[in-house]
């Protein structure tokens, strides 16, 4: 196994050194100074750059180098697209929107604020509502008072309505 393996290295460093003695093909432009390597002419293995670096598109059997280039040149534009659309989505996401609305029904109290809050968020207690006769306990998901609503820690994740949960004044 080891000698396989050094066998391999020296033909590999063989072929290297083979492939650098090679006279890279250049292209003549017409003040008569060479241009760099003609495209397709690269040595063997030699990377291709496409518009993120190296192409991902590793060298085919009967595909031309322009073919290559244009292949890396639609995948990066596809890139660009959805990277363009992400990031659009993400910023109508977070501009414009005003949140969910949570209303508060006094029951026959004095009026509260109507809130905005986004989406997981929590709900400021409003000021205190008065009933005459009454004595406020709270808030609450339901009518009956039965679900009550912690503001420090319930979230809010749609459209709400707090009702005021009251019980009379024995006084």
């Amino acid at each position: 196994m080891i000698n396989q393996s050094a066998e391999y290295l020296k033909e590999s460093e063989q072929i290297s050194k083979e492939q650098a003695a090679e006279p890279v093909k250049t292209t003549e432009q017409s003040s008569g100074q060479t241009a760099g390597p003609k495209p397709g002419n690269a040595s063997p293995g030699a990377r291709r750059y496409g518009l993120f670096g190296v192409s991902a598109y590793p060298e085919r059997q009967g595909m031309e180098e322009e073919q290559r280039q244009s292949m890396s040149r639609w995948a990066g534009g596809v890139i660009l697209f959805l990277m363009a659309g992400v990031m659009a989505l993400l910023l109508m996401a977070g501009s414009g929107s005003k949140g969910l609305t949570v209303t508060f029904d006094s029951q026959g109290g004095s009026e509260a604020a109507v809130q905005s809050v986004p989406f997981g968020g929590t709900v400021e207690e409003p000021d205190p509502v008065a009933r005459p006769g009454y004595v406020m306990k709270g808030w609450s998901v339901t009518p009956d008072g039965s679900q009550p609503w912690d503001f420090d820690q319930d979230t809010v994740t749609e459209a709400l309505t707090l009702y005021a949960v009251w019980e009379a004044d024995p006084g």
